[in-house]
């Protein structure tokens, strides 16, 4: 069935790797906004595929009104974003959540390490003198 308006138009939300170290000022909005489970449930979803509030709620099994709650602290911390609009079956329009940076990097260190870490990931090379934890 053809639709007037357009309901999943592409969505690129990404906008490079968000580096976060522990000692910078926005990190307490950061740790606070991913400290609950569903939070980071949302989040992961988001970088799996950009979603509407609806379609979140349906794939991390939750209440809509639980994700409007974490998302807006997951776009208040700077990790999420609107990046578009979708529009329903019925015609109303969605706002599309995103990552707001790909990948999300948290950095435990200080001065040299700190600077190394975030020229590596701008650069997509080696740390240097930083140290790093995969899993």
């Amino acid at each position: 069935m053809s639709h007037l308006l357009p309901r999943e138009p592409p969505v690129d939300g990404s906008a490079g790797p968000e580096v976060v170290a522990i000692g910078d000022e926005e990190s307490g909005a950061v740790f606070s906004a991913l400290s609950a489970d569903r939070a980071r449930s949302i989040l992961s979803e988001l970088y799996r595929e950009p979603a509407t509030q609806s379609e979140l709620a349906d794939r991390v099994d939750t209440s809509l009104q639980n994700v409007d709650y974490h998302l807006g602290n997951l776009v208040d911390a700077g990790l999420v974003a609107v990046v578009g609009q979708w529009y329903s079956e019925k015609g109303t329009e969605m706002d599309v959540y995103a990552p707001d940076g790909d990948p999300l990097v948290l950095i435990a260190g200080d001065g040299d390490r700190v600077d190394d870490t975030r020229r590596a990931v701008s650069e997509g090379g080696p740390a240097g003198t930083a140290r790093g934890r995969t899993g």
